[in-house]
């Protein structure tokens, strides 16, 4: 199913102040900023041509809608979230507009539906699929408020009470810290921050993405640490166009090099560390491969999933508009 891509210019909101400006203008001059609709990106002319792509002049781009944040569907039927922001710089830095197609496997490069997939972890690279680069790091991770001063550390997480979403990756995740706490079971992630908001328990556990997404919503929330080695969603392009692959790595390079994708990033998660990298809570010691393989044959089972989908795709009910957020 394609689906309709707005401008990314919608998020685009410049606002410049200029000194000078106001001094000749004095007390009776008003200042005014652009409206979001007045914004427009430079344009760019195509940098791959028609014959390199699944549809002549579009950028056609493959993602999991229903693994928000990365990607959503909004209320007008327009694809909204993070992934769907990164795939829109990629469009304008290869001068094409974008197309969505809703797809949870890197399958439908090699089957011909899209030009590019977001989402997809490093080992998708094959004959067939090239991987660009990463645009997100994710892991399970622990919030709390900014008030809890004191150090996370696996001792200092002992008796404390723990909202997470039951039968999810950061439940396994917390289970697999062997950290002796209390856990409170929500039936989503949203439930889980509505009783870290009300006082009812102490952290919550939840993909770090999800989790820093949300947590704009709630004033004073940070994320305390990660539960678990780091993984990476990556850009991927059919392997089967050089002239395609060489421009999205260009444009990936670009908008990586120029502080874009940070400021993507920013928009939908805060402060979420770019590299997830040393943010594992002290204490906790990650399971090698081979204990992995090693695991119950329902934890197998539960971990189990489409090639390229993420974590956060099992933790529900994240249905927000990060515009609405106060926090």
């Amino acid at each position: 199913m394609r689906l309709h891509a707005s401008s990314s210019a919608s998020r685009r909101v410049v606002a410049a102040v200029c000194a000078a400006a106001v001094a000749l203008c004095g007390s009776g001059c008003a200042l005014t900023t652009p409206s979001r609709a007045e914004v427009r990106p430079e344009s760019v002319e195509p940098q791959v041509s028609s014959s390199a792509l699944v549809e002549d002049g579009v950028l056609t781009v493959a993602l999991n809608t229903s693994s928000a944040p990365q990607a959503m569907l909004a209320q007008d039927g327009t694809v909204t979230g993070y992934a769907a922001d990164v795939a829109r710089e990629l469009g304008e830095r290869l001068g094409l507009p974008v197309a969505f197609v809703d797809s949870a496997s890197v399958s439908a490069l090699a089957d011909g539906e899209a030009d590019i997939f977001l989402g997809a972890s490093p080992s998708a690279s094959d004959d067939e699929v090239e991987t660009v680069g990463s645009y997100l790091e994710d892991a399970s991770a622990l919030f709390c408020h900014k008030d809890r001063a004191e150090a996370v550390s696996a001792a200092s997480l002992a008796g404390a009470t723990v909202a997470v979403q039951g039968s999810s990756a950061a439940a396994d995740a917390l289970n697999s810290a062997g950290i002796s706490v209390n856990q409170e079971d929500c039936s989503n992630v949203n439930e889980c921050f509505e009783a870290l908001a009300e006082g009812r328990v102490d952290y919550v556990a939840c993909n770090a993405a999800a989790g820093a997404y949300l947590a704009r919503a709630y004033a004073g929330v940070r994320i305390a640490g990660t539960l678990d080695a780091p993984s990476t969603l990556q850009v991927s392009v059919r392997a089967s166009s050089p002239e395609l692959a060489e421009a999205v790595v260009e444009a990936f390079d670009s908008v990586s090099a120029d502080g874009t994708l940070d400021s993507v990033r920013t928009f939908w998660f805060g402060a979420l560390p770019g590299s997830l990298s040393g943010t594992l809570v002290s204490g906790v010691e990650l399971k090698s491969a081979q204990q992995e393989e090693d695991g119950s044959e329902a934890g197998q089972d539960a971990s189990a999933g489409a090639e390229g989908e993420s974590d956060d795709a099992v933790e529900g009910a994240i249905d927000h508009d990060i515009n609405s957020f106060q926090g």
